[in-house]
């Protein structure tokens, strides 16, 4: 599976974090990634149902994973259950925001995703086919894959800019949820200052609560 690089220092450029957690991410097998998403989305769930009501009917924006990303389907589900909404992100261009979509219960089927009812996006993502656009300001909490984070919530992305783009769309109170295995949450990553810090990192250790967002 190939040897684990280095950790750079704080102060090296994004790039040789980027070679660093790919190195990692390597050495993990699918079935070890599938455990750990598993863990990563129990403790997901009870972190979304603290943050949310059923009464209200809030929207949690999902993912479904690629190459490498954790799968959140376990909180997903959960929170699907615990009367949330749930919504994807579907990228239109290369060079815009992704555009949040609304999607339906049989999106997810026998605890998995149902992707014979996905297209790809642009990225390569499977979006469903039966969706709403949705604005952002309906989004009560975002879930956000990473190569990276670090224990202050920032975030190490696959250096497209597509999460930054669309975070800085969101209004002040919606909660920005990093997911991520443990053994790529370091202390310190390298930060720009278009970089939008999480509030909560979860990983199959636990949720690390960081901030909460504006009310």
């Amino acid at each position: 599976m190939g040897e684990i690089l280095s950790q750079p220092g704080a102060s090296e450029p994004k790039p040789a974090w980027r070679a660093w957690a790919r190195s990692v991410l390597k050495t993990q097998s699918p079935a070890a990634l599938e455990a750990a998403s598993a863990s990563i989305g129990r403790h997901l769930a009870g972190f979304v149902a603290a943050i949310g009501t059923s009464e209200r009917q809030d929207l949690l924006l999902g993912y479904i994973p690629i190459r490498g990303e954790v799968d959140p389907i376990v909180g997903v589900s959960a929170a699907l259950s615990g009367g949330w909404r749930i919504g994807v992100g579907r990228g239109v261009s290369s060079s815009a925001p992704m555009q949040p979509v609304a999607v339906g219960h049989g999106l997810i089927r026998d605890g998995r995703w149902d992707t014979s009812r996905c297209d790809a996006d642009i990225w390569g993502v499977p979006v469903p086919r039966d969706h709403a656009p949705i604005p952002p300001s309906a989004i009560r909490a975002v879930l956000v894959p990473g190569l990276a984070f670090d224990r202050r919530g920032h975030r190490l992305g696959r250096g497209a800019g597509v999460y930054d783009r669309f975070l800085a769309t969101l209004p002040a109170s919606t909660w920005r949820i990093g997911l991520v295995t443990a053994a790529r949450l370091v202390d310190a990553l390298p930060t720009e200052g278009h970089d939008a810090p999480m509030h909560a990192i979860v990983t199959e250790d636990g949720c690390l609560r960081i901030a909460d967002p504006v009310a």
